[in-house]
């Protein structure tokens, strides 16, 4: 049976965390000129339906965006943004059919406090994927243009409003302060996005778990759920680590092993 989408909520403050995935978990941005191309899009449209946008991140198989928008416009805007860059990725790649998961997600953002953790969480997204170790390092979200604006003054490239600025101002005294909040890399409680909170415990047992097996000399994930022994240490260990369940861990633990990556 096919069950009724829940009503999208209206946010107070008109600021939203919206999310779009590539169907099936595709990746739908995977070169560089396809995230180049879906951000010159995130900007056109936003100037088009009067979003502001506060901050981004163009992953491979996913986008992030914070931004402000009256509640018609924000479900004009996305349409807009994904059908637009939909045709772009079916015409490129010789594809049909859907490119990106159903409707966008999308979360409201009304305490100040949700905002800062909303940015930090967007700009970490490649950090916690293991693809750079440093928010400035990815080239494809809007940390590089916070860092622009608050240490050089430089205006915004235009993706992000100026709007945006003046909250982190009245929040961070200096740009040190705003990157070393973006280091408070905990357990992100405010994540209201199920299947971005699995994802992002299921990274932190793996980043454990090749630790562990490194420092013990084991080859594979596999090996290291086959032994028993070394099993439940690397269990406990990842507890210590993460605070997370053991059953959770060794469910994680099942799911990499069956993968029998070497490490």
């Amino acid at each position: 049976m096919c069950m009724p989408r829940s009503k999208r909520k209206q946010s107070g403050t008109d600021v939203y965390h919206v999310v779009s995935r590539g169907n099936n978990q595709n990746h739908i941005l995977q070169k560089n000129d396809d995230k180049k191309y879906f951000r010159s899009i995130m900007r056109s449209r936003a100037e088009k339906f009067g979003v502001k946008v506060y901050a981004y991140c163009i992953m491979s198989n996913h986008v992030h965006i914070l931004l402000k928008s009256d509640f018609k416009n924000l479900s004009l805007f996305m349409q807009e943004v994904n059908s637009v860059y939909a045709i772009y990725h079916n015409y490129k790649y010789g594809e049909s059919g859907h490119v990106f998961q159903g409707r966008f997600y999308s979360s409201v953002v009304e305490t100040e406090g949700y905002l800062y953790s909303c940015i930090r969480y967007i700009h970490n997204n490649p950090v916690k994927a293991y693809m750079v170790s440093s928010i400035l390092d990815y080239p494809f979200s809007s940390a590089a243009e916070y860092y622009d604006t608050i240490i050089y003054k430089k205006k915004t490239e235009g993706y992000l409003s100026e709007e945006v600025f003046s909250y982190i101002k009245q929040r961070f005294r200096n740009w040190e302060e705003f990157y070393e909040f973006h280091n408070i890399f905990d357990n992100q409680e405010f994540i209201d996005i199920k299947e971005e909170k699995e994802e992002y415990d299921f990274q932190r047992v793996e980043r454990q778990m090749l630790i562990f097996a490194r420092e013990n000399d084991i080859k594979s994930f596999k090996t290291l759920d086959d032994v028993p022994y070394m099993r439940q240490r690397a269990v406990a260990f990842c507890k210590r680590e993460t605070g997370m369940t053991e059953g959770k861990i060794e469910n994680f633990l099942k799911i990499l092993a069956t993968g029998v990556r070497p490490l």
